[in-house]
């Protein structure tokens, strides 16, 4: 149990003092798409609240239109009561891993859980540690860039800080649409993408637009 939220508190604090400068953003085109477009949406399931809401359409090639909103509050793994931030998100690249692009090594890797680090009173679920397998053809990547808007959470970046972050979960190419599939959040601090947490449970959508 120590050990964990010593892991957790070494994340937190890479989090605390990754490099505030923005990221560089992608720029969509007004032109046709030159290939197939991407449509995706990672929400809450039923009965597996959370606090992950966006969307997005695009393609690697033409760039990418969409974002969203993560609302950390009580639905937050690990937060306490009155803890809240306020983060956007910008889709900047997303697709079928090694495929549309490979982020990281396929391989078996191990998304974390938090150990509560405060009090907690609120409905989220506190999730334990994570084997999965990022597979070629069989994964699906979201890397965004994430700006604080506001936040009173002590171990994250202060407001206008922007982060790299990505979502990544099952795919199925013959099973498009809504779907319930365990997601994974990673950070990038510089040196690469890392497992940062165990999301739990997502609804999400991917489809393919012409």
């Amino acid at each position: 149990m120590r050990e964990s939220a010593m892991q957790v508190g070494r994340a937190l604090l890479a989090l605390a003092v990754v490099l505030t400068a923005p990221l560089a953003r992608t720029i969509s085109s007004a032109a046709p798409p030159t290939e197939p477009r991407w449509s995706i949406a990672l929400t809450t399931a039923p009965h597996h609240p959370q606090d992950v809401w966006f969307t997005a359409t695009g393609n690697n090639a033409d760039g990418w239109q969409g974002g969203g909103c993560l609302c950390l509050g009580p639905l937050a793994q690990g937060l306490g009561p009155g803890d809240h931030a306020t983060i956007l998100i910008d889709v900047v690249e997303a697709g079928v891993f090694g495929i549309d692009g490979t982020p990281v090594e396929p391989g078996t890797y191990t998304a974390p859980g938090v150990s509560v680090v405060r009090p907690r009173t609120g409905p989220g679920e506190e999730l334990s540690d994570q084997e999965f397998e990022m597979v070629v053809g069989g994964t699906f990547y979201v890397i965004v860039e994430a700006y604080i808007v506001e936040s009173n959470i002590a171990e994250l970046p202060p407001a206008g800080s922007t982060l790299s972050s990505m979502f990544t979960f099952d795919f199925d190419p013959t099973n498009l649409g809504r779907s319930e599939n365990l997601a994974v959040n990673w950070f990038d601090f510089g040196g690469g993408f890392f497992p940062f947490l165990n999301e739990g449970v997502l609804m999400t959508n991917v489809r393919l637009l012409p």
